[in-house]
């Protein structure tokens, strides 16, 4: 997407500075969560959260922090899309309840910089196999798959993916399907071998 995106009127009511009234802002986010807001976090959710904490505790962690964050002004329109937010705040909650039940996350749950600071250089060998793995995996997808993929892992949802692709929502449905099982199964059978 070029330039400032499009806010939908649902997300506009959850922000400050479009929305000057707490009360409304609540009933708002209500409103979005009946309207579907929330489908395509409860989708990523379901797909990246490897660890034993249910896909509702993740989801209902996420959906605190988003609204705190949201009330402190974390949240502002830009080239990204509101559920790629709600994202990244859910990548971290995955890692956190990775964490409590001391358990290895994905490297897919995982922000792109969390391992800037990496210290053991046992730990940064996996994580490279895992991030090469993951990368020759994304290479082998055809190109329309794989940039569907990409497009959904940065936040974009099936219509947006349709839109900008001029193709429709089922077929995007259907490529991004295939191009997650196709990751899952490539990077499973690299780090094994």
């Amino acid at each position: 997407m070029s330039g400032a995106i499009l806010i939908e009127p649902l997300v506009r009511r959850l922000l400050p500075a479009h929305n000057p009234d707490p009360a409304e802002r609540a009933h708002a986010w209500n409103d979005w969560i009946a309207a579907g807001g929330c489908t395509p976090l409860c989708k990523f959710i379901r797909w990246a959260n490897g660890t034993s904490a249910e896909d509702d505790e993740i989801l209902q962690e996420t959906l605190i922090t988003a609204y705190i964050k949201v009330e402190q002004g974390a949240y502002t329109p830009r080239d990204v899309p509101f559920s790629a937010f709600l994202k990244t705040i859910a990548r971290f909650k995955i890692l956190e309840a990775a964490r409590r039940h001391g358990k290895h996350v994905s490297l897919d749950a995982l922000p792109d910089d969390l391992f800037a600071d990496e210290s053991s250089s046992h730990d940064a060998a996996d994580t490279w196999k895992e991030q090469e793995a993951l990368q020759t995996a994304l290479r082998k997808l055809p190109p329309r798959r794989s940039h569907i993929v990409i497009m959904y892992e940065r936040g974009y949802t099936t219509a947006e993916i349709a839109t900008q692709l001029g193709i429709g929502e089922a077929l995007v449905r259907k490529e991004k399907s295939l191009g997650l099982r196709q990751l899952r199964q490539s990077v499973q059978f690299a780090l094994a071998g």
